[in-house]
């Protein structure tokens, strides 16, 4: 089987691939990856490691860096992210990683070949996650580790100064409506389900999993002038750059393209790609006015294969 390829795919270009590597440095608080999700994970010294969707690096980068004992593989269906990733390991002397072409649906490896497996805001974007959580216990140990981050799509875990006060009733049920429409449209172009986050659990137990364990990242952003620290900078530049200005339209063309396949008209795809003030922020950013909290509802789930 192969993956699905969006007619619009932003995901594979210079400026996406400047972001996830912003993104990189906001994803985890680094002392609970190292004192909390290390010890849960209990990889085996020298122990074979699969990143499943590992785009630009993510969570293998992360592993590498801490477990510089553990063989790790990266995998991914996108072949420029995984040129970047492979650039930055060399150019930060990582020396256990490497990275090749693969589909998630389909892995081309053995059975029973890794003690762990990993994947990091990828079922969210694959056509079948239940398919890839099978694989994912196909070529697990016995007794090796499963561990997903994913997340759940929600609009009212977040506050900022752009938005807040202009954001009325009949604003978050157009939303709603709206996000109802482009969830099922990614589904339905085969591209994913942004509420797979709280169901991993269930997908891994299907799968013949043992899960062990889950719960929430502790990650939550916050930025407030006069951004004294450098995890707000961190931030703020993330913000930033998600919000520069959509000049070629690739943003909004997948955007209209995905509310339209959930049933959406063209009119609504624009209405939702333009819900969010995105020069507003930009500008505030500038000003040094901007203010924000946000939370985001990743679920961590560890299991292990019997």
């Amino acid at each position: 089987m192969t993956q699905q390829t969006p007619t619009v795919n932003p995901w594979s270009d210079d400026d996406n691939s400047a972001f996830l590597r912003l993104r990189m440095k906001t994803f985890w608080n680094f002392d609970y990856f190292e004192q909390i999700i290390l010890p849960l994970l209990d990889i085996p010294q020298s122990g074979r490691v699969l990143d499943v969707g590992c785009g630009n690096g993510g969570i293998s980068l992360l592993l590498a860096d801490l477990r510089p004992d553990l063989s790790i593989l990266g995998v991914d269906f996108e072949p420029k992210p995984l040129e970047d990733a492979s650039a930055y390991a060399a150019r930060n002397g990582l020396k256990n990683l490497t990275f090749e072409q693969g589909d998630a649906h389909n892995l081309k490896y053995e059975d029973e070949s890794f003690d762990a497996v990993l994947c990091q805001t990828v079922l969210t974007h694959v056509r079948d996650a239940q398919t890839v959580i099978k694989e994912i216990t196909r070529v697990l140990k016995l007794g090796g580790v499963f561990f997903a981050a994913e997340y759940t799509d929600s609009a009212m875990s977040n506050y900022d100064n752009v938005h807040f006060d202009k954001r009325g009733e009949d604003w978050y049920r157009e939303y709603y409506r709206i996000n109802l429409l482009f969830m099922k449209g990614k589904k339905a172009l085969g591209r994913g389900d942004n509420t797979i986050g709280v169901r991993v659990p269930l997908l891994a137990t299907q799968a013949g999993l043992d899960v062990y364990d889950v719960r929430l990242n502790d990650r939550a952003m916050h930025v407030f002038p006069p951004y004294r620290h450098e995890k707000q900078r961190n931030y703020l530049e993330l913000v930033k750059t998600a919000n520069i200005v959509d000049n070629d339209e690739k943003w909004l063309r997948l955007d209209i393209e995905t509310v339209m396949a959930g049933g959406g008209t063209e009119e609504d795809g624009c209405w939702f790609h333009h819900a969010i003030d995105s020069a507003g922020i930009v500008k505030a950013i500038e000003e040094g006015t901007f203010t924000a909290t946000g939370s985001f509802p990743l679920y961590l789930t560890f299991a292990r294969k019997p």
